[in-house]
């Protein structure tokens, strides 16, 4: 059974500003004198765009395949990993230097090209990491198939650990862990709080690697692009969405199978929210809510910190583990992270992480989904209220 997704090709744009500013410019008197350029001119007035664009989506044919991936992005960060490990003493010097010069006390350039450089190593030792388990197990033919999907365990455990321990160091900030929830022993599903980049890995450390379990994600097409999880993503059974699943999405079948292969040794990873909060996401989900539960937009209005949940996914995986529990993994310290410009910014924490998770007994969870939705409603609220606790500054130092 093929577990991961096959995302189709992105087709051409409806609009793009590129041709646009190209046919303004071939159309330009200027340009026309230019006896040189005239069928230049003649030709990008005339050609059709969406024609001419088309090694866009070419190229994204290429890296929807998992073998164009594999040659093409796996190599460049290989690459980056030992040019950045061979270079590092020169790059670190000249953006300290620079922060320096400028006067920039939170060293932004060089807490940046650490973290790049690190990533990039991070990535390429756990490519390693995960051949030599696939060459431990027969080249991925040996011994049961559960078996095979554990020996990886340590590997996302290693890597989503290592990546967390980066972004702290860089970050300059520490993790305050309350992961008190009893996970000795599967199925469970994990439903975790998104606010960035950065906690993406949080719920994978805590399964895999601070406990026993190996985790089965359900996450953004977009992650393939990580060379690690991609690997990992097609050896351990995962489901690459390419967005949030709804009422009749296609999705749901999918994700009910990973709910159904978790057993004692187990457990699955989603997002509820979907994405990260901002002003513009939180009203798009009231006026989604709104269409059909003006009651429950009522009180979605009232979340301050995170996005009101998206029940479909969870239920489904609900659906495909009958005896699993869910746990709740709540998190606060990376919103400001929620953005490639907010990271380049202000590479730099001025709170802890805190992390805390709770485990709720399959009995106490509603099985209609009407039932359901509410009660997952319920759990973001608290969420939600835990946050408020937990960034109040004078109730941080006592976790």
């Amino acid at each position: 059974m093929a577990w991961s997704c096959r995302i189709a090709a992105m087709g051409p744009r409806s609009s793009c500003t590129i041709p646009q500013c190209l046919h303004r410019f071939a159309s330009s008197p200027r340009l026309e004198r230019w006896s040189v350029f005239a069928s230049t001119a003649s030709i990008a007035r005339n050609v059709e765009w969406s024609s001419a664009l088309s090694s866009k989506p070419r190229v994204l044919t290429l890296l929807d395949s998992r073998v164009g991936r594999r040659v093409s992005i796996a190599p460049i960060v290989v690459i980056g990993s030992v040019v950045g490990v061979v270079a590092c003493p020169v790059i670190l010097v000249v953006a300290l230097a620079r922060d320096l010069l400028q006067r920039r006390r939170r060293l932004p350039t060089f807490r940046l090209s650490a973290l790049v450089i690190g990533a990039l190593v991070i990535e390429t030792v756990s490519m390693v990491l995960t051949f030599l388990t696939w060459i431990s197990i027969g080249f991925g033919h040996l011994g049961p198939v559960r078996w095979r999907w554990q020996m990886h365990r340590r590997s996302i455990g290693w890597y989503t650990r290592s990546m967390l321990t980066l972004i702290t160091r860089v970050l300059g900030t520490k993790i305050i862990w309350r992961d008190h929830a009893d996970l000795s022993t599967g199925p469970v599903i994990c439903i975790a709080r998104h606010t960035s980049f950065f906690d993406a890995v949080i719920p994978a450390t805590i399964l895999c690697q601070r406990n026993n379990l190996l985790a089965h994600h359900i996450v953004t097409h977009g992650l393939r692009y990580s060379p690690c999880i991609d690997i990992v993503g097609h050896r351990v059974p995962t489901r690459f969405i390419k967005r949030t699943p709804g009422e009749g999405s296609s999705e749901l079948v999918p994700i009910e199978q990973i709910g159904s292969i978790l057993d004692h040794r187990s457990a699955a990873i989603i997002f509820p929210e979907g994405t990260f909060r901002n002003p513009a996401r939180f009203e798009r989900q009231i006026e989604r809510i709104n269409r059909r539960r003006p009651d429950l937009a009522d009180r979605a209005k009232t979340l301050q910190h995170v996005l009101p949940p998206r029940t479909h996914g969870a239920y489904a995986l609900l659906q495909g583990a009958p005896t699993a529990d869910i746990v709740v993994c709540a998190n606060t310290g990376f919103e400001s992270f929620g953005t490639i410009k907010d990271i380049i910014d202000h590479p730099f924490a001025d709170t802890p992480i805190i992390v805390e998770t709770w485990r709720i007994p399959r009995d106490q969870i509603p099985q209609n989904q009407d039932a359901f939705n509410d009660w997952l409603f319920d759990q973001y609220v608290i969420i939600d209220n835990w946050v408020s606790e937990n960034t109040d500054p004078g109730l941080i130092e006592t976790g």
